[in-house]
């Protein structure tokens, strides 16, 4: 239930609409009532007429003395009209109900994918991206299903299943009775399959998942696949995720097929029961051939919401496996999060860049530290190097300065301010930070050198590329500053990548310290 209440929490504010959604299903719902009875009318006062025989007990519809031709076609005027007035309203709740399951997808994939944005990096770097996409652009799209296939249908089975109903014991309730006799079969089978379909659907959701993980990890490794001839390993690697997510799909399909097959049957059989015992009413005198066509009209009102309901409620329980990924994500911890009453960081004028380590002790798993009680204090305008093997933490010690992780205990101080009591935005606002791989955003090279400052002008733009000693070889390029540098910068050079982004953290903030991150060493 308490996923349930999370999903609706999504839907609060389009509350509004909702409630005109619900008028005009009501309205739909009662025309949908109206249509079996100009059928009805024609069986058991028109048909008679035009051959010539008793009329059929009944009120008429129409004034004495009027023709039969002109009652049928009233009459056929009448079944057109309300199925028009029926489409109308069908077709306007359909696109609102559709519009809002949108909207509410929209806020929920931007809640998740700004999330993602907010995590620190020991989450990211204990999953797959393809995952955290995959979560992003597939599992969102739960909170649509359960409001469209779900909570709509919900609503809109429940108000026909008893307008039906009653509509059905008035007619007559021995009939009536009689087709509600398949209903505890159907409830049956519904309980049934619902766990099944579940854990199924969250299955088909971690292969598709795995695959597209996959893809993108060997398309972003394309170079490396290139250079060392696997490109037939990484087709089987490929297709082994794929026949995986192909297995978990073939046995989903499987169960929805034999689903529908015994909601079918249990239908059928009321329906058969229906036309039998019915055909013996109307031989009793006790109901007329129209109003037994009515019946057998509403026997189709009741049982289809009701088959509509037991689909819902499986398109809720593969729901629920999406949505679950979704929250899942949204539940996580942010341990790197600014302090309720964090301060904004101002450097100290007189001691600007001075970063001190105190007693530092840094583990990405517990019990397994990286760093162990590390003391270091970096004065401004020196230099200082830090040499060692691979693994060593030269890198994990520069990450704590921007925040990026925060120190298993100990203390990091820049300018003498614990960076843990100041926002992160307003830290990294300050850093420089060149990395030995250096990616760019897609895009042209003036995006990339202003990605940090977005309204810089022509001239702080150009300034960055000469203080970067970038501006004679982008002026080379094709297009110069409009050149499109291709996804992480694949269009140019090691070199240049570089420079570019060292560029970008000219003018991008507002620096105190600029490192360039490389095997052995900080400059």
């Amino acid at each position: 239930m308490n996923l349930y209440r999370r999903v609706i929490f999504y839907y609060k504010p389009f509350a509004a609409a909702i409630s005109v959604a619900l008028v005009l299903l009501v309205l739909s719902i009662g025309l949908n009532l109206l249509k079996p009875w100009p059928l009805q009318y024609i069986i058991d006062h028109i048909l008679p007429q035009a051959l010539g025989q008793t009329v059929g007990v009944g009120t008429s519809w129409f004034p004495d003395g009027t023709a039969w031709e002109s009652a049928l076609l009233y009459t056929v005027l009448l079944f057109v009209g309300i199925y028009l007035l029926n489409g109308a309203f069908n077709l306007l709740n359909s696109y609102l109900l559709v519009e809002i399951g949108l909207k509410a997808l929209l806020r929920l994939r931007t809640e998740l994918y700004a999330y993602l944005q907010r995590l620190p990096l020991r989450f990211h770097d204990s999953r797959r991206s393809g995952d955290s996409s995959f979560r992003v652009a597939y599992d969102t799209q739960a909170i649509q299903t359960f409001f469209n296939r779900g909570f709509a249908t919900i609503i809109s089975s429940g108000i026909t299943l008893v307008s039906v109903f009653v509509v059905m014991w008035n007619e007559n309730r021995f009939l009536t009775l009689l087709s509600l006799a398949v209903v505890p079969f159907l409830l049956l089978a519904i309980y049934l399959f619902a766990e099944r379909i579940r854990s199924q659907s969250m299955e088909v959701q971690q292969e598709e998942s795995d695959v597209l993980s996959k893809v993108s990890e060997g398309l972003s490794s394309i170079r490396v696949v290139h250079a060392f001839g696997r490109e037939e390993d990484e087709v089987r690697a490929f297709y082994r995720e794929a026949r995986d997510s192909l297995d978990a799909n073939r046995r989903l399909t499987l169960t929805n097929v034999s689903s529908s097959l015994v909601i079918g049957l249990v239908t059928a059989l009321g329906t058969g029961l229906l036309m039998y015992f019915g055909v013996l009413e109307v031989e009793a005198g006790r109901l007329s051939l129209g109003r037994l066509t009515v019946f057998i009209a509403y026997l189709t009102m009741l049982y289809q919401p009701l088959e509509q309901l037991s689909y819902t409620v499986w398109a809720m329980e593969g729901a629920s496996a999406g949505a679950s990924r979704v929250f899942e994500i949204l539940d996580t911890v942010n341990d790197v999060e600014d302090e309720p009453h964090a301060k904004v960081f101002r450097p100290d004028p007189k001691h600007c860049g001075t970063i001190e380590f105190r007693a530092v002790t840094f583990s990405y798993e517990t019990g397994r530290p990286i760093l162990n009680g590390i003391d270091l204090k970096i004065e401004p305008g020196k230099t200082v190097a830090l040499v060692g093997g691979t693994g060593a933490g030269k890198t994990t010690l520069l990450s704590l300065v921007p925040r990026f992780y925060d120190p298993s205990s100990g203390q990091v101080l820049i300018d003498g301010q614990d960076i843990r009591h100041v926002k992160k935005q307003s830290l990294r606002q300050h850093i420089s930070m060149v990395l030995q791989d250096t990616a760019l955003i897609p895009g042209t090279v003036r995006e990339n050198i202003a990605y940090g400052k977005p309204l810089a002008s022509e001239a702080e733009i150009m300034a960055a590329a000469e203080a970067a000693q970038a501006a004679a070889f982008i002026q080379e390029l094709p297009q110069g500053f409009n050149t499109q540098v291709g996804e992480r910068g694949v269009r140019l050079s090691g070199g240049q990548r570089q420079r570019i982004g060292i560029a970008g953290h000219f003018y991008a903030t507002v620096p105190f310290c600029c490192w360039m991150n490389r095997p052995a060493r900080w400059i």
